[in-house]
């Protein structure tokens, strides 16, 4: 007699540890992102280096999401630094896109490398998001 089996997925804790063992890094080693934030005037410019991936996209989202709670609305993201991005990244663009224009404030982001903005294009969110 069959059995009926229901899918789960994936728990974010073993989608970590699955990216982190695809991308050849110890599951033990830090995520290898760095963000810093600095004002520019009004605008509050957060600084992104490394690889965005499931591993190291919490930190920026509670980045953003710290920087938002604090009725900073006028944002540019630079990302310039950026080695790596998957598509968990860029939900946390479109989310904190929804934050801040809830605010009626502004986001840019900055800079993306050649393979960042291919996948922007692809998406269609440089259509919604302002891309610079």
């Amino acid at each position: 007699m069959a059995r009926d089996v229901a899918f789960r997925p994936p728990s974010a804790r073993a989608l970590w540890w699955a990216v982190r063992l695809l991308r050849g890094s110890n599951a033990a080693d830090p995520p290898d992102l760095d963000i810093a934030v600095e004002r520019d005037g009004q605008v509050a410019v957060v600084s992104v280096t490394g690889e965005l991936d499931l591993a190291s996209v919490p930190q920026l989202r509670s980045c953003l999401t710290d920087l938002i709670g604090r009725g900073e609305v006028r944002l540019v993201v630079d990302l310039g630094g950026v080695t790596f991005c998957d598509s968990t990244a860029l939900g946390v663009f479109v989310g904190a896109h929804r934050r801040v224009t809830a605010s009626n404030g502004q986001i840019e982001f900055h800079q993306p490398p050649p393979s960042l903005r291919n996948l922007l294009v692809v998406s269609g969110l440089d259509q919604i998001l302002t891309v610079r």
